[in-house]
């Protein structure tokens, strides 16, 4: 279980559209679609793009992941 899942779970009501990555559309072409992630570094959370600074930890160490 991921800590966004559990403290999710733990703290009910808060908004957890951040928890959701973000999916590419795709073309048509049979490309596969691509997922981007943006997480804390520090803590792990999950968080929407454009975040500068971790809600749950308050770290600025935000990554990209792109999945595909």
């Amino acid at each position: 279980m991921s800590l966004s899942t559990l403290l999710s779970e733990l703290l009910p009501g808060r908004n957890t559209a951040a928890d959701t990555p973000e999916s590419a559309s795709e073309d048509g072409d049979g490309v596969p679609t691509v997922t981007v992630v943006y997480e804390c570094r520090n803590c792990g959370t999950n968080v929407s793009a454009g975040t500068n600074r971790c809600p749950a930890c308050e770290s600025e160490d935000i990554v990209t992941y792109s999945i595909e």
